[in-house]
């Protein structure tokens, strides 16, 4: 253990002095020592937990507890993992249970470590994290110096699985009078060449002024992947009942552009209202009236238009589209005015209840953000399972998770699932007393130098089923 710390004093100071010296000399500057210390982190790092697992490796053959149940089978079996440090590569011992007639490395087993996993479980995590912003390729550049492929990345994520909108712990309920939702969806690339419609559902209780025209939505929550519209707003239900307090909500509003799954909604979420988004509503006006000024004959009626619907004067305002169909000359321009007449009539409910409230959704903008970004406004096309594990990511993280903790709370998850599946009733049952008081997190923090404080390592021999 000493050598290890004067191997990483003298290695800083080295590096120190070397570095100095190269700035002086103008043969280095900030970039150049930058990546000089990089290096030699990178390296302390290696040596360090090669220090680490060769110390381990030996307390576990030393003990006498392993003796009486665990044979030596072959010594110094190479392993390599990546890390974020770089490239390790150990060596452990194989071991033979004789009271079984079956083999194990204890070592990898005491340090989380899979058959034949490659990846160190922390670098994962780490890539995880990254994908959500950045390409598989550059999530891996930015995580370690060693080359891992775009193939690899994609494993890994398939590893983590699909992240459950309702994943994150709800801590206490809220008090809010009125429950904003907004909705619309974004149109991914697939691999086949055809379009996949991506759903993204959020909602908030408040907004706060951050400057002109901009604000903040507060307490947000995303909503999303490749899941059937019913059970997406069963999502947003749940979540709804178990976030706020039922008694103080007065208005819950569903804001979106007109699509059928949008203003499905409203069916599942309790006493809600539709309320069309304006961008979508001016759009639809601005094709009924943006061509009348320069007719032949021009027509001024888009005032009045935007009163009659402000007022909810539905039959004013068939009256006056109507009038603007008749006294425009093309054809195909008719038949598109006609569809935006039909597009406001059937959203009349969801335009008066946008004017009751004066209310403005900012759906687009969360779409791009949450969606598009990633998934959509790069030349590249996904899976579909895929474009749903990246769209859960994403939103996920803009919700406040950590993509790395959730990996390393699932895969902890599924190894003590792995482990409770070798283990027949009689050893579990002799094993919980043990396990109880162990905190499998903190065991590399544990004292494993001395053998007097090793007993956490002989009752684990005593007791496991490796």
């Amino acid at each position: 253990m000493n050598n290890i710390i004067q191997l990483i004093a003298e290695k800083v100071k080295g590096e120190i002095e070397e570095s100095v010296n190269k700035v002086l000399k103008g043969e280095a500057n900030l970039d150049n020592i930058v990546d000089s210390v990089g290096e030699m982190v990178n390296n302390i790092g290696i040596n360090t937990i090669s220090e680490i697992i060769d110390n381990l490796n030996r307390i576990i053959k030393e003990t006498p507890e392993r003796s009486g149940k665990y044979h030596v089978h072959k010594k110094g079996v190479k392993r390599i993992l990546i890390t974020k440090f770089g490239e390790l590569e150990f060596t452990r011992t194989y071991y033979k249970n004789i009271k079984e007639n079956r083999y194990v490395y204890i070592l990898d087993r005491l340090l989380g470590i899979k058959k034949y996993e490659r990846i160190e479980g922390n670098l994962k995590g780490d890539i995880l994290e990254k994908t959500a912003d950045v390409s598989y390729q550059k999530a891996a550049e930015l995580s370690t110096p060693v080359p891992i492929t775009r193939e690899t990345v994609k494993k890994i994520i398939r590893e983590n699985g699909a992240i459950d909108n309702l994943e994150l712990e709800i801590k206490e309920k809220r008090k809010a009078s009125t429950i904003y939702i907004e909705a619309d969806e974004d149109h991914v690339p697939l691999q086949n060449g055809k379009n996949k419609e991506m759903k993204l559902i959020y909602v908030y209780d408040d907004k706060t002024k951050v400057n002109k025209g901009r604000f903040r939505l507060e307490n947000k929550r995303y909503f999303t992947g490749n899941m059937d519209p019913e059970d997406l707003w069963t999502e947003v239900a749940t979540y709804i009942h178990e976030t706020y307090d039922p008694d103080a909500i007065e208005n819950t509003y569903i804001a979106g552009d007109g699509a059928g799954w949008i203003k499905s909604g409203v069916e599942i979420i309790k006493d809600s209202k539709y309320v069309l988004d304006h961008y979508h509503l001016s759009k639809y006006i601005r094709v009924i009236t943006a061509h009348l000024k320069g007719l032949e004959n021009p027509i001024e009626i888009e005032e009045p238009l935007w009163e009659s619907i402000k007022t909810g004067n539905k039959k004013l305002t068939v009256e006056l589209i109507d009038f603007a169909i008749e006294e425009t000359p093309l054809k195909t321009k008719k038949e598109n005015m006609r569809k935006a007449k039909r597009y406001i009539l059937n959203n009349w409910d969801g335009i008066e209840n946008l004017f009751e409230q004066e209310y403005r959704c900012s759906a687009e903008g969360h779409v791009s953000h949450i969606l598009s970004s990633r998934l959509s406004s790069r030349p590249m096309g996904w899976s579909i399972i895929g474009a749903d594990e990246m769209a859960r990511m994403r939103a996920y993280k803009a919700n406040g998770g950590s993509i790395k903790e959730y990996y390393r709370k699932t895969r902890t998850e599924r190894e003590k699932e792995e482990r409770i599946l070798e283990l027949d009733e009689k050893v579990t049952n002799k094993a919980k007393g043990t396990y109880k008081a162990i905190d499998p997190d903190l065991m590399t923090d544990m004292p494993y130098i001395s053998r007097t404080d090793g007993k956490w390592l002989r009752n684990m021999l005593r007791t496991s089923n490796f």
